[in-house]
């Protein structure tokens, strides 16, 4: 039989984890640090702890099951999650040759947040006159 915790031992619990986890994230693998701090991640359905989770990372899983419960009827969330996971690495190398009408290159973006940086400046400095 599985033990409760007492709220006074979460974070012992916590950071044994941390320790055990090598103060790596369980989702994305990176450190945990003072702005993005872990977390103890547990099922909500069972209450079971899961492990350590950066802050960010475990509002991010929150937020992902439930949109993959909304909206994908008799496919659990787990499985969506993965399935995308597999689609995405699958189109890290262009499966078509087809470039989508509204993509605009990251370099195009930036130099229209420069242009319009500028522009808002020159407006500033007019003002000021």
């Amino acid at each position: 039989m599985a033990t409760r915790l007492e709220v006074s031992q979460v974070a012992g619990v916590l950071q044994q984890l941390v320790i055990r986890q090598s103060n790596k994230c369980g989702i994305c693998g990176n450190s945990f640090t003072v702005w993005d701090i872990a977390v103890l991640d547990h099922d909500h359905k069972t209450g079971f702890i899961r492990g350590a989770l950066h802050n960010s990372c475990n509002g991010t899983e929150g937020r992902v099951k439930v949109l993959a419960q909304r909206g994908h009827k008799g496919v659990s969330s787990a499985d969506y999650v993965i399935g995308l996971g597999k689609y995405l690495e699958k189109h890290k190398t262009p499966q078509y040759n087809f470039i989508h009408p509204k993509h605009t290159p990251e370099e195009k973006k930036k130099e229209i947040r420069n242009k319009k940086a500028r522009e808002t400046r020159a407006k500033l400095k007019a003002k000021k006159v």
